[in-house]
């Protein structure tokens, strides 16, 4: 497995984590819908919207160094059946476990920063260092032409998203696990249809009317209307606003953004990936590998 940490991350933790046959792991770069996945998944492997806890309990970040591993490991280790686990580790740097599922939520990488911008203002106690507390123009320009470093999986960058991206597209061309690909410009615009897919992938036997449950109970705006259940570290009370955390989504292309900025991230697209692998992160669409 590749290591990964950061910050706030050690990946090095999954090679002292057992998991469990039926799992279901959720892994995202930050920014990317993995709280918003997680409710989904949540709900589907509850067969209820009503959670019997917070989804920061049930699902807490594993290989979130500021808690000890100890506590996460209790937390998950108590849990009967199906369990659901968040990361954000790259889908390489994952244990390869049979009948455990990978669902990778990526998003249009512009989005993805301006996300992390405000979710560094909305902290309680945000680094002054932090390089998203600049204004946007710059924090994209960074973005942009950041270098991926193992070491440092928290900073959010398009060559971040591209290393989730290949990770993912290759775990589901080796077929050596069950792996799936979601979008966030996916879930935004078809909610029901990728609610419908994931339970079919985790093989949740979901009736119509509980899916139509899901749907409505995993909007943004419901789960905003909840948000002490759904924030992430909102039991630590990391944010100033848990519901300022649910944002509804930049809309792509629909923002303005200077020129020399858009010419960039095309260039720096073209560079990195496929034209087809570009054009899903970009903007979603028709999965990129069909699993068998």
């Amino acid at each position: 497995m590749e290591l990964y940490s950061g910050k706030r991350t050690d990946s090095s933790r999954w090679s002292q984590f057992e998991l469990r046959s039926g799992d279901v792991i959720v892994s995202t770069p930050p920014k990317c819908g993995t709280t918003w996945m997680i409710a989904v998944v949540s709900m589907l492997l509850h067969g209820s919207t009503d959670l019997p806890a917070s989804t920061a309990e049930l699902s807490p970040w594993l290989d979130y160094s500021p808690t000890p591993f100890d506590e996460i490991r209790t937390a998950y280790g108590s849990q009967k059946g199906r369990r659901l686990i968040k990361t954000h580790t790259p889908v390489d740097g994952l244990p390869m476990v049979d009948g455990t599922h990978v669902i990778s939520v990526l998003r249009n990488p512009l989005d993805a920063m301006r996300s992390m911008r405000r979710h560094v203002s909305n902290m309680t106690n945000p680094p002054n260092d932090d390089p998203f507390l600049a204004k946007e123009d710059a924090v994209i320009a960074r973005g942009l032409d950041l270098p991926f470093d193992p070491t440092h999986v928290d900073d959010v960058s398009l060559e971040l998203l591209v290393r989730h991206l290949r990770a993912a597209i290759e775990a589901m061309r080796r077929d050596d696990r069950r792996m799936t690909l979601v979008h966030y410009s996916d879930m935004k615009r078809d909610l029901k249809g990728v609610v419908g897919h994931v339970a079919a992938i985790i093989r949740v036997n979901a009736p119509p009317d509980f899916l139509d449950e899901v749907v409505e109970a995993a909007s943004i705006s419901s789960m905003r209307s909840k948000a002490d259940q759904f924030a992430p570290l909102a039991n630590v009370k990391h944010f100033s606003s848990s519901e300022e955390f649910f944002a509804a989504g930049e809309d792509r292309g629909k923002k303005e953004m200077a020129p020399h900025l858009r010419t960039r991230y095309q260039e720096r697209l073209a560079e990195l990936l496929s034209p087809s692998e570009a054009r899903w992160l970009d903007r979603g669409g028709p999965r990129i590998v069909d699993h068998p």
